[in-house]
């Protein structure tokens, strides 16, 4: 951790008052209220990439969101191997700070050379909680080594924890959801966005992290959910090119 500021802080605090707001909004799916997590942590950190694993009901962690392929491939990385710094925070249920990876090259082989063949040095990783169990992590990753600093920590501690409470809200019907059924829907939903991300790339001709910028931007013009609008994609044959 360091404690230089490249931004500036009351500015990013304000971004992160409204980030807060965004992630904790009524009748906010899963799905979106994580992505926004992982969004905001790109947007006011030294981060360049984010992604978050939940526990399933068995206590194996999933993917549940990520920026795009090249973190979707670290955390996937992490979750085949059994090793890396995602992994290390949820079974300690303690933040795990690693500005270079390349001095765990022991520790994680797989995982710091997943992380060099895509361009990633850092990462940082923070416990997501629900009372006294840590159900998950967020991960954030960079493609430098100079760590991040004491503001960006902070952030990303109070993201992680927006993204408890986004899941503490979860109800259907009234009726409050079960972490279980929680982490089933936003996969099942995970599905339809990755079917709908590749189907854009095809009918547009762009790449997929350009489509999933494009389905981003849709659902936010549209105030929709992610999955909404994965689904005019998917079964519909959307292109968006009307909404962005």
């Amino acid at each position: 951790m360091t404690t230089d500021d490249p931004r500036g802080g009351a500015d990013r605090f304000e971004q992160l008052t409204g980030g807060l707001r965004e992630v904790l909004a009524p009748d906010l799916a899963v799905l979106d209220a994580t992505d926004r997590v992982i969004d905001a942590c790109v947007r006011l950190t030294s981060a360049t990439e984010a992604g978050i694993v939940l526990a399933d009901g068995s206590g194996v962690l999933r993917v549940i969101a990520s920026t795009s392929e090249r973190s979707s491939d670290a955390e996937e990385a992490q979750l085949g191997t059994g090793q890396g710094a995602c992994l290390d925070c949820y079974r300690s249920g303690k933040s795990i700070d690693v500005p270079d990876v390349r001095t765990h090259a022991a520790r994680w082989p797989a995982f710091v050379e997943t992380l060099r063949e895509r361009g990633l040095v850092g990462t940082f990783a923070e416990p997501i909680r629900l009372r006294q169990d840590t159900i998950g992590s967020l991960c954030v990753f960079a493609d430098h080594d100079r760590g991040h600093d004491d503001r960006d920590v902070v952030l990303i501690q109070l993201l992680a924890d927006a993204a408890s409470a986004a899941l503490v809200r979860q109800r259907v019907e009234g009726r409050l959801l079960t972490l279980d059924e929680q982490v089933a829907d936003a996969l099942d939903a995970r599905v339809t966005v990755e079917q709908a991300k590749g189907a854009l790339a095809h009918r547009r001709s762009i790449g997929i992290d350009e489509a999933f910028q494009v389905l981003r931007k849709a659902a936010g013009r549209a105030g929709r959910g992610l999955r909404e609008v994965a689904d005019d994609v998917v079964t519909r044959g959307a292109d968006l090119s009307g909404a962005v």
